[in-house]
């Protein structure tokens, strides 16, 4: 009889074990009746609301994160139009992210914001690129309309629901309008002189290249050591504009602009330290 029992409760703690590991693998991967679930409401979902395009389901994939099935949407004749839904683990749609991604722009603006982002790329990885840059990206702002009013928001940005949908674009051109630089540089003197040299280097190599930009954020630093820690010192320009790179007062255009940044830092640590204190 005691046989019995433990065999008993051996059973039921083999049966709980392995129903714990469906469960946590469940949380983290899905399971094969819910993906099913999902696939079939994505299929219909397409076929009765858009029926008349050529969207195909590519994919779905399970996130843990939010618990979701995503289900990935994709069409050969336009390059703009994928999107996904979201599903949950009874197959119920959850959200359809057609307006947010395409019919607001915001994939159009994704694929011009990739192709800038190669083009400057390309020019500071170049090794004709005069400067030793240890970060360095481009990126075009873009804002709904509804937030063009914002204060926060840059007044230069495009507006993502005035692009129209796959239509091709020169990134060069949207540069010049609304294209920010963030530039790190190593040198071994670091000075405003310097930084004024450096700004002007940066525009003729863009400019030799045919791209463009509207602001610049670079900072100028000395060499890191094999440590990884450098010299102190620094010099810094914040939404610094293209049209004020010129031999001219440039000096002290760039030593007005680091003034602000510290200025800026300074006033972010003192809201911090504000803050800390309302909550300690």
């Amino acid at each position: 009889m005691k046989k019995k029992i433990l065999k008993i409760s051996a059973l039921v703690l083999a049966i709980l074990l392995i129903a714990g590991v469906c469960l946590f693998a469940d949380s983290l991967v899905g399971n094969p009746l819910s993906k099913a679930l999902a696939k079939r409401t994505a299929e219909n979902h397409l076929e009765e609301v858009y029926g008349d395009k050529d969207y195909e389901l590519e994919r779905i994939t399970y996130s843990f994160k939010d618990g979701y099935y995503h289900a990935y949407v994709t069409s050969e004749s336009s390059a703009d139009s994928s999107f996904t839904l979201l599903i949950n683990g009874f197959g119920k749609l959850c959200y359809d992210y057609y307006e947010n991604n395409v019919t607001n722009g915001w994939n159009t603006a994704n694929r011009l914001e990739r192709d800038y982002r190669n083009a400057v790329d390309f020019i500071l990885e170049s090794s004709t690129f005069p400067y030793n840059v240890f970060l360095g990206y481009g990126e075009l702002a873009f804002i709904p309309l509804e937030e063009k009013d914002n204060p926060y928001t840059p007044e230069y940005a495009l507006i993502t629901n005035e692009l129209t949908l796959d239509a091709y674009y020169d990134v060069n051109e949207l540069g010049a309008k609304a294209g920010r630089l963030s530039i790190y540089i190593a040198d071994n003197t670091v000075s405003a002189g310097r930084m004024a040299e450096i700004l002007l280097g940066i525009r003729d190599c863009f400019d030799s290249a045919g791209v463009g930009f509207y602001v610049i954020d670079c900072v100028l630093e000395y060499p890191r050591d094999e440590n990884g820690f450098a010299e102190d010192g620094q010099v810094e320009v914040m939404d610094f504009l293209y049209s004020d790179i010129y031999e001219e007062g440039l000096v002290e255009r760039v030593e007005k602009a680091n003034q602000a940044a510290i200025d800026y830092y300074t006033a972010m640590d003192a809201e911090k330290l504000r803050l800390v204190e309302e909550l300690s």
